[in-house]
């Protein structure tokens, strides 16, 4: 059996709204990420905080779903956060205190179906 390498998703900034970072693959269905990491790095002079959820399919981003609550990183600094098990269809969702400075790097983690 050969294993495929890819990348969960591109650097992105993040916005000052919620909004859709990853979505997991729908099919097949029982498709599940393990051990998860991304790097938020903020690339400004000051400091940014920023809240990460961990969204079951079909639902709202909410306290019940946070799995990084407003963590301040400082100027220049950067934060590795290890992610939640996601199942098909859910969402990673996230933002941050000021648009467009924290990049978020996809850093490792294992699809299993």
């Amino acid at each position: 059996m050969a294993l495929t390498f890819s990348q969960l998703f591109p650097p992105a900034q993040l916005p000052n709204a919620v909004a859709v970072l990853f979505t997991m693959p729908t099919s097949p269905a029982t498709t599940v990420l393990k051990n998860g990491r991304v790097r938020l790095t903020n690339t400004t002079g000051g400091a940014v905080s920023v809240t990460l959820y961990a969204d079951a399919s079909a639902t709202a981003s909410s306290a019940a779903n946070c799995c990084l609550n407003a963590v301040s990183i400082a100027a220049n600094g950067y934060l590795d956060v290890d992610l939640p098990t996601l199942k098909a269809g859910d969402t990673l969702r996230g933002l941050a205190s000021a648009a467009t400075s924290i990049t978020i790097h996809e850093m490792g983690g294992v699809l299993f179906s």
